[in-house]
């Protein structure tokens, strides 16, 4: 899902506005608040828990890219508002991370596995999903357009909510 949204957030302020310096301003716009989530997304996962964090910040994540298309269609969408719902999107991040990161050695455990392997595993799919989902992101646009794609994005991040339950 953030893989496809870096390319597709970006995309539609682009076809929105017509500005490159907009575009750019969301990326930046979205850079800080993973900074600042960042600082305190291991007390947050301490705090209410490993598997509550990585489902719920998938499920905002969901909701706030869903978010996006179903206020284009309601009410149309200013470079604000789509300033403002990727930002909250992009703060729910680091602790879905640091979530996943440190379910690794139960993963490990009961899988039977070592946490090395576990770990390259891990890490092989997180690179090769960054990877694939920028250039899913790009078809999207040219199939669906940029707004529709965002659907994709947010289903994505639901299916990722509905394997936390299971």
């Amino acid at each position: 899902g953030n893989g496809a949204a870096e390319v597709v957030l970006p995309w539609l302020v682009l076809e929105r506005t017509g500005s490159a310096g907009a575009a750019g301003l969301l990326a930046a716009a979205t850079a800080v608040p993973l900074l600042v989530a960042s600082l305190f997304s291991g007390t947050l996962v301490d705090t209410i828990g490993r598997r509550r964090s990585s489902v719920g910040s998938d499920g905002l994540s969901a909701a706030s890219v869903a978010a996006i298309p179903i206020l284009d269609r309601l009410v149309g969408l200013h470079l604000g508002a789509l300033i403002l719902l990727a930002v909250i999107g992009a703060a729910f991040d680091p602790t879905g991370i640091t979530a996943r990161e440190t379910i690794l050695p139960e993963a490990a455990a009961r899988a039977g596995w070592s946490l090395d392997r576990v770990n390259g595993v891990h890490e092989a799919m997180w690179g090769g999903a960054y990877l694939i989902g920028p250039g899913l992101g790009g078809l999207l646009i040219a199939w669906v357009g940029a707004i529709d794609a965002l659907w994709v994005t947010a289903v994505g991040f639901w299916q990722s909510t509905r394997e936390g339950f299971a």
